[in-house]
């Protein structure tokens, strides 16, 4: 498995990414997973432009790494920098992820996180805020075989409850 940031020829890998959610029935897929791209160079460039600037000063910069395995992008992690901008304290937390319906249950985001937050431990930031919906069992699963430790649970606006972790790394 290889793991790094989306680049330029890996453009059919992305739209496969993509597509592989389309029929997915799993209630937990982030909005951004399915939303098309149109324009693949620029789509690049800004995830690029992401790792050191915003463009609203309450979005948190974020490197986005993907799991590559026999060239197939098999999974996503996006790594939030700074906690303190919009509500990511509170709700979108440090961490987010997302892995294709053919590569669930793999331990493919369980090696994808650990790398991330090797990551974070790179830059100094601990302790590490990651949620999951309450009733998304495998991403709780994943994050508490991570070192997460339940916080809380707090309700939504939208009638979910959502846990709230924290993994504090190794100095």
């Amino acid at each position: 498995m290889e793991i790094r940031p989306i680049d330029f020829c890996d453009e059919e890998a992305y739209r496969s990414f993509l597509a592989s959610f389309k029929n997915d029935d799993n209630p937990f897929v982030a909005p951004e997973t399915t939303r098309e791209v149109t324009d693949f160079k620029a789509f690049v460039e800004n995830s690029r432009a992401q790792e050191t600037q915003t463009t609203n000063p309450d979005y948190s910069t974020v490197t986005k790494y993907y799991a590559f395995v026999n060239g197939t992008i098999a999974a996503r992690i996006a790594c939030r920098w700074q906690l303190e901008k919009g509500n990511l304290a509170t709700i979108g937390g440090h961490i987010g992820y997302q892995t294709a319906p053919a590569f669930r249950r793999q331990g493919i985001m369980t090696k994808l996180l650990n790398f991330a937050l090797e990551e974070y431990g790179k830059r100094g930031i601990s302790p590490v805020l990651i949620t999951a919906r309450e009733d998304n069992v495998a991403s709780r699963k994943t994050i508490e075989n991570a070192g997460g430790v339940l916080e809380n649970i707090i309700d939504l606006e939208d009638g979910h409850r959502l846990a709230r972790y924290w993994i504090r790394l190794e100095k």
